[in-house]
């Protein structure tokens, strides 16, 4: 039997339903498709052109000078497979941003693409764990309210995927 998250214990269904079909519904207004378009607009040319917000998109297999030649050898490898993820992520979102259902194909897209998104966005404004949200006329007051609308929306994609998945294994009771 799936897992039930607390939506779906309180009769409610968020914005991503799976379909019988195995296609997932999309009730997301259109105001937030048309920011969660923009924003990844906007990520594509910096994963281009090496901006430092988008370090977190490719962390390093190997830190400290000594290993700088490693580290050279891994960027090699990955980074091209990286950048081409990344990319491919960001314009299955851009071209579906608007369709009523996505395959899980395109869902783990979106899924992907928002949590770069977010991990540049977190990186730009600095977030972490005990900060304050940016106050009316702060000037992150604006990207700070897309970061937390990405996650948002990333979580009600992970509750979604979530709800499918077998209870084999978890626990009786909390933990």
């Amino acid at each position: 039997m799936p897992r039930a998250g607390p939506r779906a214990v309180m009769g409610f269904g968020g914005p991503f339903r799976r379909r019988r079909d195995g296609r997932y519904s999309v009730d997301v207004d259109p105001k937030i498709r048309t920011v969660l378009a923009a924003v990844a607009q906007q990520l594509g040319p910096m994963i281009e052109a090496g901006d430092a917000a988008t370090t977190r998109l490719f962390p390093p297999a190997y830190v400290g000078e000594e290993r700088a030649p490693d580290e050279a050898g891994y960027r090699s490898l990955v980074d091209g497979a990286l950048r081409n993820h990344h990319h491919r992520a960001l314009d299955v979102l851009i071209e579906t941003s608007s369709s009523e259902t996505l395959s899980g194909e395109e869902l783990d897209a979106w899924l992907s693409a928002i949590g770069s998104m977010r991990l540049v966005l977190g990186t730009r404004l600095d977030v972490s764990e005990d900060m304050d949200p940016p106050g009316p006329g702060d000037p992150k007051e604006t990207e700070y309210a897309v970061y937390d609308l990405l996650g948002m929306v990333q979580a009600a994609i992970i509750d979604e995927l979530a709800s499918g998945l077998p209870d084999e294994g978890a626990p009786d009771r909390a933990l």
